[in-house]
Parts: C-alpha cells; structure tokens; sequence
C-alpha cells in the first residue's frame, strides 16, 4: 500500500465516522424533539443526573443537556404574554 493509498483510506474512514456521528446527534435530536415543556425537560434532566450519580456514565450526557436546554429556550421563545395568560 502506497503512502497515498493510505491517507486515502483514512481520510474516508474519518469522513465516514463524522457521517456516522452527525446521523447520530440528528436522531438523538429528533428523539428529544418530543420533550417540549419545562416538566418533561426537567424530568429527562433528572434522569440523567440520576444515571450519572448511580455511577452508570452516560457518554452522551452533554449532548443530551445541550438539545434539551435549546428546546426549553424555544419553549420560553415561543411564550408570548397572551398565550402564557391562556396557560399554554
């Protein structure tokens, strides 16, 4: 195998993980996308706190905290005056 071929073969291995990695966050995303209101998200949140503290690691404990802070963001954004007065 040349030295050309080699860096070749890595550099669509690494593309190919990264594929791989961005399929995964938009599916984790897609997943979470159902989790709207503060309690649900509070809810997931303290879940994974509680994996954590019981010592089972989650790897994508971040990733999880991060999606679920935009969608509690967007809720908060998509509260107008007039719909948190009719309790939506």
């Amino acid at each position: 195998m040349t030295k050309n071929t080699a860096l070749w073969t890595t550099v669509k291995d690494d593309l190919r993980e990264r594929r791989a990695q961005r399929a995964a966050a938009r599916q984790l995303r897609s997943d979470l996308s159902a989790y709207r209101t503060p309690a649900e998200i509070e809810d997931l949140l303290a879940m994974v706190d509680t994996q954590e503290a019981a010592g089972r690691s989650i790897a994508e404990a971040p990733v999880i905290r991060s999606i679920l802070s935009e969608n509690l963001q967007e809720f908060y954004r998509s509260q107008t005056p007039v719909r948190r007065a009719a309790g939506f």
